[in-house]
């Protein structure tokens, strides 16, 4: 499993310094596994026991098998590493934001969704990885700017609790790449019953999640790795139709306020 994969497995159990912890690691791989936990500790600016505590949530024994975990990884990433002129291609990613601009264009739902933001009386927000989470906090802290507080749910059990109380005039924003969402898919069907508003973004093609929504926003994505099945195209696509989202929702507030 991948350190990537091995993140969205546990997040659930993750605060935001494990996930400081995480990107400081992720983003520094070949210092971080040659360091003793104290040193990745003082590198990192956090104590040495809350490394050791979020090894374990990410389910290894103690610091010293995740270190020797953290060896095989970076090992195995620079096997697996291609040349990135045949891994990423400037014009694939130029394709896939023509492609993501054209379904969000082409969606004939688009102010139906805008509309359901605008009635709710709360906004829930819910990613299924870690990287969609993160875009998830930026269209969060951009609607701020709105007014509007779109409250992040970080973990699956936090979901559940807070479909016991959702109404119909709640709404709920499910961000997924494959759009595979069995572990929460109970609890979805349980907010639709409710009669909340379910609003899905997903990588483009059919899937379960947007099934399950009564409104589905696509982002291409073409660059997906067969080996680690991770995009790498990092998440350009998603964070564009969020943005979309966000400028569309301020362009028809102003065109409502004028008619």
């Amino acid at each position: 499993m991948t350190l990537e994969q091995l993140v969205n497995e546990y997040h659930d159990k993750l605060n935001e310094n494990d996930e400081y912890v995480l990107r400081f690691i992720m983003q520094n791989m070949e210092i971080s596994m040659s360091q003793t936990v104290s040193e990745l500790a003082k590198r990192a600016n956090v104590s040495d026991s809350t490394i050791i505590r979020l090894t374990k949530k990410l389910g290894f024994k103690g610091y010293g098998e995740f270190r020797y975990y953290l060896k095989e990884e970076y090992a195995r990433m620079q096997k697996t590493r291609v040349d990135t002129s045949s891994l990423f291609l400037p014009e694939i990613l130029l394709k896939d934001v023509q492609a993501t601009i054209k379904l969000f264009e082409d969606d004939k739902s688009v102010e139906d969704i805008y509309e359901a933001i605008r009635k709710s009386d709360k906004i829930f927000a819910y990613a299924t990885g870690y990287g969609q989470k993160m875009m998830l906090n930026e269209f969060a802290r951009c609607m701020w700017n709105l007014g509007i507080y779109v409250i992040i749910v970080p973990e699956k059990n936090e979901l559940e609790l807070i479909s016991k109380n959702l109404t119909d005039c709640d709404l709920l924003l499910v961000v997924s790449l494959s759009g595979r969402v069995d572990p929460i898919d109970d609890t979805l069907r349980k907010i639709r019953m409710k009669g909340s508003q379910l609003i899905s973004v997903t990588r483009f093609g059919q899937n379960n999640l947007a099934y399950l929504s009564d409104y589905s926003l696509y982002y291409q994505v073409t660059n997906i790795n067969d080996m680690n099945e991770l995009n790498n195209s990092s998440f350009c696509t998603l964070n564009l139709t969020l943005s979309l989202l966000y400028e569309g929702y301020i362009n028809y507030n102003r065109q409502s306020a004028l008619e």
